[in-house]
């Protein structure tokens, strides 16, 4: 078995007695990643005729084996629907006071962020008095973890700069460095979460943990408070969202820890290594292997919850024709815009080699030919 964190959960994973069958199901599922061949599909090379298995893939957030393919694929596509304008992203945090209702209610308060950080940015964009109004369009990325892998629950949220005007005649671009105000921004946000967490507190659908006396007063006491939300500009030579995007992407079908992180494990111990963006340097964190266990638990989400969400003109239902608009307003012509070849998109090999430059075609055997996926008809005795 390869891979520091295989290891660790395959030792642990009989020590954890307060797991889900979910939880442990998915934990399994991690352990059985690449072990089995897909059955009736094979890998021949083309120059020494070996013959490779298709191994099985779990595609599990938390694996830290697969998922590569699928996060190029993503980023491919995002890509592809960028528009000739700079990109801001956001950052939308929850209070600490919040993190442990959000643990034991995952899906109606990861929802509620949803709908809160979305609704709240859509009305500023459109209620803005500024010249950048209209109809705002962005998707948004569920993060659960912080460097340490604790609970911390956060969107990340890509918005071009601009907006298309009330009749979809006009784009109202923003201005290059500055977005929308930050403190109207987290007083909207703040605004909105609350009033839905209180809907569904009134509703009775939500725990409340014991280490919360009154989930009422914690509401009245977080109303006072300033929230967080951040507003990061385009840095210089950071203009081209390709960057933000890459650096995106290496979440979306992964979790916050990797093997390139841990540093060594010895004596029951896992040295992680962390940045700590106080002081702006690289730190270490030794957690027991059981600990490291049960925080990778916080950061299963629920069955079948969508951890990345499009809004406005990029909600799925229109992006399509929309970005082409949007394209068109700032003055790329119809004629200007390449269309992308679909078939590109999903191909795995051609995207291994066009952002990391590797042939994963290459035969292990020879390491001349190329290998190729050929299909074994089972027949239907």
């Amino acid at each position: 078995m390869k891979g520091q964190i295989l290891s660790i959960i395959k030792r642990n994973l009989h020590k954890l007695t307060c797991l889900t069958s979910y939880e442990k199901k998915g934990f399994e599922k991690i352990l059985h990643c690449k072990t089995e061949p897909v059955p009736h599909l094979l890998q021949l090379c083309d120059t020494c005729g070996s013959i490779h298995p298709v191994l099985k893939s779990c595609k599990h957030k938390l694996c830290p084996l697969c998922g590569g393919a699928d996060r190029l694929k993503w980023l491919a596509k995002r890509e592809a629907e960028l528009l000739p304008v700079i990109y801001f992203l956001l950052t939308y945090t929850i209070p600490s006071e919040l993190r442990p209702l959000f643990l034991f209610n995952k899906y109606i308060c990861y929802s509620l962020l949803f709908k809160a950080a979305s609704r709240s940015l859509q009305e500023s964009v459109k209620n803005n008095k500024r010249t950048m109004n209209g109809k705002a369009g962005f998707f948004a990325i569920l993060h659960t973890w912080d460097q340490q892998i604790n609970l911390h629950p956060h969107l990340h949220i890509v918005i071009p700069a601009g907006a298309l005007s009330p009749d979809n005649t006009k784009w109202n671009p923003s201005h290059p460095a500055f977005f929308l105000p930050v403190r109207k921004l987290s007083a909207a946000f703040r605004d909105k979460l609350l009033f839905y967490l209180r809907k569904a507190y009134r509703s009775e659908t939500l725990t409340v943990p014991d280490e919360i006396e009154n989930l009422q007063d914690v509401f009245t006491a977080l109303k006072k408070v300033k929230w967080v939300v951040h507003s990061q500009p385009p840095e210089t030579g950071r203009s081209k969202p390709l960057l933000l995007l890459r650096y995106l992407s290496r979440y979306v079908n992964k979790t916050a820890i990797s093997d390139n992180r841990i540093q060594k494990v010895e004596k029951g111990k896992v040295f992680i290594e962390y940045y700590d963006r106080k002081r702006k340097c690289k730190k270490m964190k030794i957690l027991s292997e059981e600990v490291f266990m049960k925080r990778l638990v916080l950061h299963f989400l629920p069955r079948g919850f969508k951890r990345i969400r499009f809004y406005g003109f990029m909600s799925n239902r229109s992006r399509a024709c929309m970005l082409v608009l949007c394209r068109m307003l700032p003055g790329q012509s119809l004629a200007e815009q390449e269309e992308v070849d679909k078939r590109f998109l999903d191909d795995t090999p051609f995207l291994f080699w066009k952002y990391f430059g590797v042939d994963i075609t290459l035969c292990d055997n020879c390491g001349i030919g190329h290998v190729s996926i050929i299909s074994l008809n089972p027949g239907a005795g």
